[in-house]
């Protein structure tokens, strides 16, 4: 079953990939769906690149992606990335000198970026609050919360699951506490399609945006921007282009200046092979290797970054305070192993990895050898 799988994607045979999370990685099937895509937009360019002539297809793939997630596909659209949308949120929404932006010290660094620029812009203050780490209970981060952060606030921008750590925070009650002191409730839900149940309206959310070709085997890159009723008529796309003042949101992020379609438009067909993995129980199958992958990384010096009830199915973390990073990174790359790495909050050396329908349990015992071995 494991070589079935492997023979669907055009990864390297001397690789073992563990961080199909950052990028994503498209079977050879999308890929060779692409090819075609590209090539038919080429017989004709004029025509079929025309904004006109792509604005009904790309709706159709908008379509898609919001019934695969339970999205009003009236409140849905696609983006470039997920920083598109992003940028998107943080040049539309309205902020004035003295605002109290919240932004939780998890979030991806370009995001934490975007507020700094934007608070400065209009002389809001951006309002850093630290995650505990590792993340105990939802009390714990409502504590921090209300420690850190006095009276109003305009914004408060929280992930789904956080980007380097790996951890599934407590959206509906961030969001709760956020509308207690009148934010507008953003969530970064890169981690979300695919991999992890995105329910904004359950949660209480403002806006939402995600990404697509991380765990749908979709070419790169696609974003996915989803807006509450009173913000649809609010959020424009940060470039104006031809489609910035159409009313419909489809229409308003079709057409960023010339790109590349094909991205979106394959976007369907990768769903559907996401769906056949699942309706087999490969995804399920993933979830096992990643619990798997925490067990082996403990047991190996690994620090988890929240108890269980916080962990995400397909990505987990661990911090390991034993090593050091540039280190334990050649001797992946020497052993052919692809994880992520990077710095935690108090610099120590923090390992994630992404569990995909391909990997097993011998492809984390490999990683583990290595982690055990640069101690």
């Amino acid at each position: 079953m494991i070589d079935e799988q492997v023979a669907r994607f055009a990864l390297s045979p001397e690789l073992v990939m563990l961080n199909h999370a950052s990028f994503g990685v498209m079977t050879t099937e999308t890929m060779e769906l692409a090819s075609a895509v590209r090539a038919e937009l080429e017989l004709d360019s004029l025509a079929l690149v025309d904004v006109e002539a792509l604005v009904p297809r790309l709706r159709t793939a908008a379509a898609a992606g919001a019934r695969v997630l339970g999205l009003d596909p009236a409140a849905t659209t696609l983006t470039q990335n997920a920083t598109a949308g992003a940028a998107a949120l943080m040049r539309s929404l309205p902020l004035d000198r003295g605002d109290a932006v919240v932004v939780l010290s998890s979030e991806y660094a370009s995001v934490l970026r975007g507020w700094q620029v934007r608070c400065n812009e209009v002389g809001a203050r951006f309002v850093h609050v630290e995650v505990p780490m590792p993340l105990r209970s939802s009390a714990a981060l409502l504590e921090r919360l209300e420690a850190s952060v006095r009276g109003d606030v305009a914004v408060v921008q929280l992930s789904l699951v956080t980007s380097s750590t790996a951890v599934a925070l407590p959206v509906a009650e961030v969001a709760a506490w956020g509308r207690s002191r009148g934010a507008v409730v953003v969530l970064d839900a890169a981690h979300g399609p695919g991999h992890v149940a995105v329910q904004p309206d359950a949660w209480d959310v403002d806006a939402m945006f995600a990404t697509m070709h991380k765990w749908f085997p979709t070419p790169r890159p696609v974003g996915l921007l989803w807006l509450s009723a009173p913000l649809l008529d609010v959020v424009r796309p940060a470039e104006v282009s031809l489609t910035w003042d159409s009313s419909d949101l489809v229409e308003r992020f079709s057409w960023p200046g010339t790109f590349d379609p094909t991205p979106r438009l394959c976007l369907p067909a990768a769903i559907e092979a996401w769906a056949a993995w699942e309706a087999a129980g490969d995804l399920a199958r993933s979830a096992d290797v990643a619990r798997y992958a925490s067990r082996r990384l403990e047991a190996v010096g690994g620090v988890a970054t929240a108890t269980e009830q916080f962990l995400a199915p397909r990505l987990r973390a661990v911090a390991l305070p034993s090593h050091d990073r540039a280190e334990l990174l050649g001797a992946m790359a020497a052993k052919g192993l692809r994880g992520w790495t990077g710095l935690g909050p108090s610099g120590e050396t923090m390992l994630r990895v992404a569990t995909h329908v391909y990997n097993d349990e011998s492809d984390v015992d490999r990683l583990c050898d290595v982690v055990a071995a640069t101690t």
